[in-house]
């Protein structure tokens, strides 16, 4: 008997040319009294190493009766028709209504009437339904039912009328009404297309659930049956007779010369309810992304109004969406941060500078705080706010010409186009830059958040029998311009309209 270990073979298979090859020899003589016991001898002439005109009648059988199948399918085998038909038999009516209502045609004409916040917790409520009816028990069951279809599938799709035609050139696809003569082949022309069908058949077995595949295969072909259920029970029993001979594994070891050869079953196992599931989370949390983006925009151009009226926010030079067009173009990620960063700048520029530093000098300066402790935070705070303007331009400049970043920036975008590992480089002066803002933006967020706290507690204090935080609150006004407490008011009330802004903007 040959040696059981298939690496001491392969090693033996692999000696030199002037070696006696003993495992070999022994493996084919092995063979061969397999082939020579074989039920299924008659298919394969070891003698003159040929493959038999009655194998060819068996495959020509078979594609007759596979053939009407053949025709249905080959318009929906890639259509994705199978995945959802079987998708749908396997979900109750309740899951089913669910899973339609999260189409986006069905979700776009509810958009029509309905508010989109009320819209965005629709949607996560009708994705927590349809997850919690069709559960995993019914997507195992699925998963099945779809690997079954997937081996009917390749096995309708084996190249039959190629392979016949080797045996006799006159054989047409469809076409069973022309008498034909086949005539024996040698093998070593027909070893790529056993291959092909030992993995079309590998993976059919009669004991499985045809009965409902076949029920999801007729909807899928309109009602009608390609193969009648029974007659495919049939064949699928003599196919099942066939592999389990192994006829066709010895007749490729043996034309092929390599006794060792192993056949590859295909790998059928597969996840389509898990993946179909994802897929429809994924369209479900894209549709609230969409909502949940849209108010966004909506609320901050009430902010930017509130806050700035009319006035161009743009302040920055080079840290701004002109450069961001560039990377779009490229597709590439732009800079996160560049309407933040200009709203920052410009709220410093024109409020916290001008109004708020007025305010700060009066109750600051001329005000007699009962604390020296709050009047100490609030200044820290409104120092702290201003500070980072020099951090913010030196940022924006570094991005010119002669900046450090601004040349190399520039040079890796004229070269990415032909040179994609520009992308990353690219990339990190993009993430570089973003991390600086980024913190820019949450230091200075902290120091305006601490003047809006006192402001707030300001415009609380002034109507105050009894002062609890400045004591001489009707001298102030007198310092004032305007009077005291609506300015204050006004401040904090711009001041909360900012950092929702800057909230919205970074999205913190």
């Amino acid at each position: 008997m040959p040696d059981n270990n298939i690496i001491d073979k392969v090693f033996s298979l692999l000696g030199k040319d002037d070696e006696p090859l003993s495992d070999k020899d022994m493996l084919i003589k092995q063979t061969l009294r397999e082939l020579a016991q074989n039920k299924y001898a008659r298919f394969y002439r070891v003698k003159s190493e040929e493959l038999d005109p009655s194998f060819a009648q068996y495959l020509y059988i078979i594609y007759k009766t596979i053939y009407p199948a053949q025709v249905f399918l080959k318009d929906v085998e890639n259509s994705g028709q199978f995945e959802r038909f079987v998708i749908e038999y396997f979900m109750p009516p309740k899951a089913l209504e669910t899973a339609r209502k999260l189409t986006r045609d069905a979700i776009a004409v509810r958009k029509k009437t309905t508010n989109p916040a009320e819209l965005a917790k629709y949607l996560e409520e009708e994705y927590q339904t349809l997850t919690g009816i069709f559960d995993e028990d019914r997507m195992n069951a699925a998963d099945k039912c779809y690997s079954l279809i997937t081996a009917f599938s390749r096995f309708i799709r084996f190249d039959y009328v190629e392979c016949l035609k080797k045996f006799d050139p006159g054989v047409l696809e469809g076409i069973f009404t022309i008498p034909l003569k086949f005539a024996a082949v040698g093998v070593d022309s027909l070893i790529k297309d056993l291959g092909s069908f030992y993995t079309a058949i590998a993976a059919l077995n009669p004991q499985d659930d045809w009965k409902t595949a076949f029920s999801v295969l007729r909807r899928v072909m309109g009602g009608t049956d390609g193969i009648p259920y029974d007659q495919w029970m049939k064949l699928l029993t003599n196919l099942n007779d066939l592999k389990q001979s192994h006829i066709v594994e010895y007749i490729i070891r043996h034309g092929s010369k390599n006794p060792i050869w192993e056949g590859k079953p295909p790998n059928l196992s597969n996840r389509l309810s898990a993946a179909w599931l994802e897929e429809k989370r994924e369209d479900v949390q894209e549709q609230i992304d969409a909502i949940t983006e849209s108010q966004r925009n909506i609320q901050m151009e009430v902010l930017l109004r509130a806050i700035f009226g009319e006035i161009d926010t743009t302040r920055l030079n080079f840290y701004t969406d002109r450069i961001n067009e560039t990377c779009t173009e490229k597709d590439l990620d732009g800079f996160s941060y560049t309407g933040a960063l200009n709203y920052l700048t410009a709220f410093l520029q024109d409020f916290f500078s001008k109004e708020m530093q007025e305010i700060c000098d009066i109750v600051l300066i001329r005000g007699q705080w009962t604390s020296n402790t709050g009047s100490l935070q609030m200044s820290e705070g409104f120092h702290g706010a201003l500070d980072v303007l020099p951090a913010i331009s030196e940022l924006d400049e570094s991005l010119s010409d002669k900046g450090s970043n601004g040349p190399r920036l520039r040079g890796a975008l004229l070269r990415v186009d032909r040179d994609r590992t520009q992308i990353r480089y690219i990339a990190s002066i993009v993430n570089g830059l973003d991390e600086e803002a980024l913190e820019i933006i949450k230091t200075a967020a902290g120091h305006i958040i601490t003047v809006g706290k006192y402001m707030k507690a300001l415009s609380d204090d002034i109507p105050k029998k009894q002062n609890e935080i400045i004591i001489n609150w009707k001298e102030l006004d007198g310092y004032s311009k305007l009077p005291l407490a609506p300015r204050i008011l006004d401040a904090y009330k711009k001041i909360n309209y900012f950092v929702q802004l800057i909230t919205l903007a970074v999205q913190l």
